[in-house]
């Protein structure tokens, strides 16, 4: 009888230890994030900025819970409409099928559309220098000359993107994959509008000194400065 119990006493321990082993498995899963799925709302006139922030970061939620590996919110502060920005990252098409072909593909569920208009881009995440998420957030959008192949468009984006990634200290690169936009878009975080100047002043001195007499075949730029909501 002594044995018995020494025998389950140690297949115990030898289960336990194995729940263990694999429950830190878990939490060490480091993702890839190679793709992000962002999504852009717009305010509309006479519309209630906080009720669709609410309702968005819901949103947010029910987007991990679906299956992303993790989403962020950000807010118009200065340039383009007065929107709130959503943005998931995904490591493979794999991934993104799974959770698109899943019984709940579409989260949210608000009867009610509080947004004045919509899009969705579905881009690839080409560099990431980024590494933390900042208070602030600067989008830059480029697009290129229809003339130009694909490779002399990308070759033209890195070229501005070195640029931002330099005087940013880290910025993201996102290409376009699927959506309304064939642009790429840089991603620059500051801590500050403080930061934000020391940061402008040293673009400007690499662009007049890098770029300001190279034919880069810009079809159109835009800029968009936002706050992290999450």
């Amino acid at each position: 009888m002594k044995n018995i119990f020494s025998i389950m006493a140690f297949a115990l321990s030898l289960s336990l230890y194995a729940a263990h082993h694999e429950e830190g498995k878990k939490e060490t899963v480091i993702h890839e994030n190679n793709f992000v799925y962002i999504s852009t709302y717009i305010q509309p006139a006479g519309g209630n900025p906080e009720r669709l922030k609410k309702s968005l970061l819901k949103n947010i939620e029910a987007l991990e819970e679906n299956g992303y590996n993790s989403c962020g919110m950000l807010r118009h502060q200065f340039g383009g409409g007065r929107s709130f920005m959503t943005y998931c990252y995904f490591d493979s098409w794999e991934q993104f099928a799974k959770i698109n072909d899943s019984n709940n593909p579409i989260a949210g569920g608000n009867p009610k559309q509080l947004f004045g208009d919509h899009t969705d881009k579905l881009a690839a995440v080409v560099i990431r220098n980024l590494t933390k998420p900042t208070p602030y957030v600067l989008e830059v959008k480029y697009s290129f000359g229809p003339y130009l192949t694909d490779n002399e468009r990308q070759a033209n984006a890195r070229k501005l993107f070195d640029v931002y990634d330099q005087a940013f200290g880290g910025c993201n690169m996102a290409e376009h994959f699927w959506g309304p936009e064939l642009t790429w878009n840089f991603y620059c975080g500051y801590d500050s509008y403080a930061d934000w100047a020391t940061k402008v002043e040293a673009l400007s001195a690499i662009h007049e000194e890098e770029l300001a007499d190279v034919k880069l075949d810009i079809l159109e730029h835009s800029d968009h400065l936002m706050v992290r909501v999450k």
